[in-house]
């Protein structure tokens, strides 16, 4: 009885496997054997067999359990490779909106079938390229809709690993794909899915991408070299007075960011250390001075030298950067938002504002319609974004701020209505303005009139304590930032942090560790920081990162969040 038993359990185990995997319509026809090397990573496993990482980890269980480990014996599964469909060629000259995604969708085609076609634009499209297209009355055209987005199947993937990603059902991509339906679920294919906001995956222009996670590769270095520069300035603390020592470090000035900094990095240190990276750091006190700075750097010993971070302030970060010495040396500046010269090696960690502005006003293109009541409120120091955003909704309708920064209430009362939404941008980096505009519009907020409020360029001033979170949830104000204000208290972070310090992590502490686990983790997996800058975007606990060429030599960072205040709290939003 217990071998029937046993029999019976392993019949119902194998057809469940099966049933499970023809949810994809894919079975494997054999499996190949990998030992992993060291160094290896999921995704390189992933692109070498071109197959899907969450199959490989499937059929891997251990992966999950242990992590991927070096003479780790994988199972890769093979399976029956489909013969492509022979097509004519037919031209096309690019213009500025399309991506490959775009054309290969237009054309109902996959990304790599285009770029077989043209191995030219492997790299990148060109605004006025000529590229070939198929050429087949078989194709159905399709338009790319911006009230959807769009996702490439990855290899061997099928309706249950994309339903495992996004939620969304068999019936539901059918729906809205007719290539699907006629031809199946193919590698590269692009597929229309409805506008909803997946956890498991990054938005950019309606493109759904994989987030990265650098703690589940593989570490090729084990041994890291690196120099920070902060202004600690402790010639100025008088160290023999306990009061005196609490009192500075109290105060919010240069010296106690560079303390917060200093906190957050070794915390993101000690945690590497523990992943088994051995981190050579030199921690240099600039005294926030130049000449100090230059005797400094003259003692330091580039050879070998991985990373240089810092220092905070712009001008002093340009001073080092400028040194011919760290030419080939990544150098980081850290947490200022103004720009820095970008000279070879220089990457801009802080998303500048420009490029948040125009994402904004890109994002606005896109939801705000004709039948929108669009209200603009700017202030004398940004009249320049009122007339960009004039030009973007022409039927807009302008208001200026009084003097002593209010509106007045007859006038809010007269423009706001209850025929249509209104969408009200503000445009002001005073706290006054913020504080008495957005209450005087929340007043209006009723029933009848439907309000919400946007900012092109959300400042500092709105992290001020007497501005009320309600009050903006109220309105579903909605900006875009590069930092996402979410709560860390319950991570292993913060209850570290506030066991070895005694007070929890603020921003700078929390922008420091995720700033240096990521440098730190694209060096160790990518043997250099240049070589990482291809992954992508990366994300951690409160900061994005996404490195882009700004010039041939230098780089900045692109990661942002869409933001909006609900139910009295901060949500990411697709972008």
């Amino acid at each position: 009885m217990l071998i029937k038993h046993k029999i019976l359990v392993l019949f119902i185990l194998i057809f469940s496997f099966i049933d499970l995997n023809s949810q994809d319509n894919l079975i494997p026809e054999n499996f190949l054997l990998h030992k992993v090397r060291k160094g290896e990573t999921i995704l390189e496993l992933s692109k070498k067999y071109k197959i899907d990482k969450d199959l490989i980890e499937n059929y891997n269980p251990q992966i999950r359990k242990r992590g991927l480990r070096k003479r780790m014996q994988l199972r890769i599964p093979v399976f029956k490779k489909t013969p492509k469909e022979k097509v004519l060629p037919n031209y096309y000259i690019t213009i500025p909106k399309d991506t490959k995604w775009r054309i290969a969708y237009e054309n109902g085609i996959s990304i790599d079938e285009l770029e077989e076609l043209n191995p030219q634009i492997k790299l990148g499209l060109k605004i006025g390229q000529k590229i070939l297209l198929p050429k087949n009355s078989n194709i159905i055209k399709q338009t790319v809709d911006d009230n959807y987005y769009y996702y490439k199947i990855k290899p061997k993937e099928g309706y249950y690993r994309i339903g495992l990603k996004t939620g969304i059902k068999k019936t539901i991509i059918d729906s809205l794909n007719p290539l699907v339906i006629k031809n199946g679920l193919q590698e590269g294919m692009i597929l229309k899915l409805p506008k909803l906001y997946f956890k498991k995956l990054n938005v950019f222009n309606n493109f759904l991408s994989e987030k990265i996670n650098l703690r589940d590769s593989i570490l090729k270095r084990k041994s890291i070299k690196l120099a920070i520069f902060l202004p600690f300035n402790t010639s100025s603390i008088e160290f023999d007075s306990v009061i005196k020592t609490n009192r500075f470090l109290k105060k919010r000035t240069l010296s106690s960011i560079a303390i917060d900094f200093y906190f957050g990095a070794i915390t993101a240190m000690q945690d590497l250390v523990k992943m088994g990276i051995n981190i050579d750091s030199k921690i240099i006190d600039t005294q926030n001075d130049i000449d100090e700075i230059d005797n400094k750097i003259k003692l330091i010993d580039t050879l070998d030298l991985d990373l240089i971070v810092g220092p905070l302030l712009p001008k002093n970060f340009n001073f080092m950067s400028s040194h011919s010495d760290f030419d080939n040396i990544p150098k980081v500046a850290p947490l200022s938002s103004k720009p820095v010269e970008m000279r070879k090696g220089v990457f801009q960690s802080i998303s500048q504002k420009n490029f948040l502005r125009n994402k904004m006003l890109s994002h606005l293109k896109n939801i705000l319609i004709d039948e929108d009541n669009i209200i603009i409120v700017a202030d004398s120091l940004n009249l320049d974004v009122e007339s960009e955003l004039n030009k973007l909704f022409p039927r807009s309708v302008n208001i200026r701020p009084e003097y002593g920064d209010f509106l007045l209430p007859d006038l809010i009362d007269s423009l706001i209505v209850d025929s249509m939404p209104n969408k009200i941008i503000l445009e002001t980096e005073k706290f006054s303005l913020i504080s008495s505009a957005s209450s005087q519009i929340r007043s209006q907020l009723s029933n009848e009139k439907k309000i919400k409020l946007f900012t092109t360029y959300r400042g500092v001033s709105y992290d001020n304590k007497n501005l009320s979170n309600t009050l903006f949830s109220d309105l579903e104000f909605t900006y875009l930032s590069d930092y996402y204000p979410r709560s860390i208290n319950d991570s292993e972070f913060s209850i570290q942090f506030i066991d070895r310090y005694g007070i929890p992590p603020n921003r700078t502490a929390v922008r420091a560790y995720d700033l240096m686990m990521d440098l730190l983790l694209r060096i160790s997996i990518y043997d250099d920081l240049f070589k990482s800058i291809k992954i992508g975007e990366t994300e951690y606990f409160n900061n994005k990162f996404n490195y882009v060429p700004f010039n041939d030599e230098s780089y900045i960072n692109e990661g942002y969040y869409l933001l909006k205040h609900e139910s009295y709290d901060v949500i990411e939003i697709n972008k």
